[in-house]
Parts: structure tokens; sequence; C-alpha cells
């Protein structure tokens, strides 16, 4: 109940905001996008849609009814605001539905995965579709329905769905956000979406909150004596990866104050390590997060490991799994609005390692592992 009156509340600002018109929104936090206003037309900049990538994205926007701007080379030209989108992650749904268009979204690529309300209503009425089959894009479904643009995602290999899509003529959005490592460059991503709604200025008001929240926790953090040693995820036949430690996990950490085992570790991705080296690790830290989506007690952490029963924060309570907010499909809402929402994982995280702090506040996404 409490996310459906925040989600009203925040649709409500954002709409009333959005009456004031869509002023030049400035990126603030290095967001790997830019947004350049011109006579009747923008152009959005994707500068670095994967790790590695040489070339980035151009889009140029123009309002709908104006003519469309010539003279120009980019990878998709778009007439603003959308009124039928489909998204190719999660991820893009809570940037959507803050900016109060989530009946935009005519199509998603795992219904069962959708959390946010707002959505599972339409999917549950038909109003939104699942636009893959046997984990692909549905192309011929997709054209049906005759989107304004598709919101997706590339990494450069060559499984790549989005050079399917715009050979097929749908009109492609690729973007970077998931290649941030810093959790409000992440979250300033609303403001490229928000974009092809005209919504910038509302968008910004709407990420200078989260910025502030965010930083108002972060500097509470700092100010804890203690600095507990964290561990994150866990082993998968006989690997175990963890996050880099100039990743966006590990800001999340170091601004929760806590102390990340890899923090010396250069890498913005993430370390693919024998789970024997990780073991070693392990034993001296204090807080266990995100070991396994099956792990809901004590036992079944052991199940996956017999030594981990003899971990010292097993018997200190200190495992933490990013579950609290599961879908019935098996979709897990951290993965779906905590992108857009860093101030409430930080505060939870801040709550996990120092138990004395922000006690007046509820956790949004993280549960203990216990019993």
């Amino acid at each position: 109940m409490r996310r459906i009156v925040l989600s009203v509340l925040a649709s409500g600002l954002i709409a009333a905001l959005a009456a004031q018109g869509s002023a030049p929104s400035p990126v603030v936090s290095g967001a790997g996008f830019s947004i350049e206003y011109r006579r009747g037309y923008r152009i959005l900049s994707v500068k670095s849609p994967w790790p590695g990538a040489t070339a980035g994205f151009v889009y140029v926007l123009y309002r709908r009814g104006d003519p469309k701007p010539t003279g120009l080379r980019a990878d998709g030209f778009f007439e603003t605001p959308l009124r039928r989108v489909i998204t190719f992650s999660t991820t893009y749904i809570p940037e959507i539905v803050a900016l109060g268009e989530a009946d935009s979204i005519v199509g998603v690529d795992n219904a069962a995965f959708v959390s946010a309300p707002e959505l599972r209503a339409r999917i549950e009425s038909g109003a939104t579709v699942e636009t893959t089959r046997n984990w692909n894009p549905d192309i011929e479904l997709m054209i049906s329905l005759s989107p304004d643009a598709v919101f997706t995602y590339g990494t450069g290999e060559k499984w790549d769905e989005h050079p399917k899509m715009a050979e097929a003529g749908l009109p492609i959005v690729v973007s970077g956000d998931w290649n941030e490592s810093s959790p409000l460059a992440r979250a300033e991503w609303i403001k490229f979406i928000a974009a092809f709604y005209d919504k910038e200025a509302a968008a910004s008001t709407y990420f200078d909150s989260i910025a502030g929240e965010y930083e108002r926790v972060a500097s509470l953090a700092a100010s804890a004596k203690e600095r507990p040693s964290v561990l994150v995820n866990g082993p998968f036949q006989g690997s175990w990866t963890v996050s880099g430690g100039r990743s966006f996990m590990a800001r999340l950490i170091a601004d929760a104050g806590g102390s990340y085992l890899w923090a010396d570790d250069t890498s913005t991705g993430g370390l693919t390590l024998s789970a024997e080296a990780v073991y070693e690790r392990a034993l001296g830290a204090d807080v266990w997060l995100n070991p396994s989506i099956a792990a809901h007690a004590r036992a079944d952490l052991a199940a996956l490991d017999p030594r981990f029963a003899s971990l010292p924060l097993m018997a200190k309570g200190g495992v933490w799994n990013d579950t609290r907010r599961m879908s019935p499909g098996g979709g897990n809402d951290y993965f779906e609005s905590a992108v857009l929402r860093p101030d409430l994982v930080l505060t939870d995280l801040v709550k996990i390692f120092h138990p004395t702090l922000l006690r007046d506040r509820p956790f949004t996404y993280y549960l203990k592992v216990d019993g």
C-alpha cells in the first residue's frame, strides 16, 4: 500500500510540474548522455551505450505536428510526445511511470517480471502485452503494435537484439543507462526518457529530489564510526562473480558506510573468481548481500556449500537479500524500480550496516535471511 501511495504522489507531482514546460535540463551527475536544444528540435546523444563501444547513438526529437528536421545525420527521428512505446527492460518502466506516462506502454519484454502496479493492471486488462516469444523479440507482434519507440539496450555482442529490430523498421532507442557505475548517474537517465515525452523540467525536479535525499543519507552514513566489511553475491558452478571495486554496487556500499572486500579493485564491471578465493575473504566479512535469490533461510545457504554454515557472519545474522518485493511471476522490483531510487537502496544499506541510524525508516528492498 505504501508503494502505491508514494507512486500516486510522485506521479501527481510530476504531472503538475510537467505543465510548467520543458526547460533545458543539464546533466549534472556525469551520466553518459546529453540533450542539445536547437530551434524547433532537440538532439539526444548516447555517448557510450556499452563498455568499450567505439560509437554512440544520436536521436533527433521534434514536436508532434512540426515538420521533420532535415540535413541532420541521426540514428532515429522521433515525434514527441510519444504515445505508444515498448520497453525491452523493466528498468525503463519506473521512469515512464514516474513521468505519469504508464498508459503509453503497449508492450514489455517479459510480462511476468513486471512489478509496477500501474503496469500490472494494464497487463491484466490486455492493454499491455508481452512482445517476446521463447525469449526472442516477436517482431511481427511488435510491428502490429505500431510503437512510436522501442526502448532497449545493447552489449556490443553478436546476440544483441536491437539490430534485428531496427532492420525490421522498428523505431529503436538504445539506452546506455545500465553502463553507469554511479547510482545517481544511473537515476539521472530519467531525463533522457523524459525528453521523449517533453517532460524534461519535471524529470529534473524529480531527479533533484532523489539526489538531495541520497546525499543526505550518505552524509549521515559518513558520520558512523565503524565500517563493516561487506561480501556480495554467491557462487555458481564453482565460480563466484563479485562486483568490481569501481562498480555501481561498490559505490552504494561505500556511500552507505560499508567497507567492500574488493574496494581495492579498479574495474567497473563484475569479477569472476573461484569460489575458493572468495570464501577465504568471506571469513572476514561482517555482512553478506544478495547471496542467492533462492535463499530464504540460513539453511538454504548451507545447502549451497556446507562451509557457509561456519562463516562468522552467519552467527551474527549478517545475511541480507534484495528480495523484499517479488512479483507473483518471479520478477524482483529491485531490478526494476531501484535503479531510479538509489536513495531508497542507500537507506536500506545504511540500516543494515549501521542499525542505530535511520531507525524510523522502513526497509524498501532488503530482507534479512534468517532462521
